[in-house]
């Protein structure tokens, strides 16, 4: 099994290293249910390859998860920093602006 290893040491993880690892993350989980749909293994042999091989799988699936958390983690404090430092922006929601084209 090849595992695909990125540059984690970065402040903030950039847009498309989030998106390949959602990416590689999908693809695991599809790996995962195709591996649940195999039929039941036979020999002991069979069973203890077969295990080793799932246990990768969600190994690797957990780290990715892991690291999408942390980034989400420190996006979420960055913005509400900015929050606490700058105010909230307000923006008009779609419902507002078509009252208020409907009525002028």
């Amino acid at each position: 099994m090849k595992l695909i290893w990125f540059s984690y040491k970065v402040r903030v993880m950039e847009k498309a290293t989030k998106i390949e690892l959602l990416q590689r993350s999908l693809a695991l989980k599809h790996k995962l249910k195709v591996h649940d749909s195999l039929g039941r293994p036979e020999t002991h042999e069979e069973i203890a390859v077969n295990s080793v091989a799932r246990w990768e799988l969600e190994d690797e699936l957990l780290a990715i998860e892991e690291l999408l958390r942390e980034a989400r983690a420190q996006h979420v404090t960055e913005i509400r920093e900015k929050i606490l430092k700058s105010g909230v922006k307000k923006s008009q929601k779609k419902w507002e602006k078509a009252s208020a084209e409907n009525e002028g």
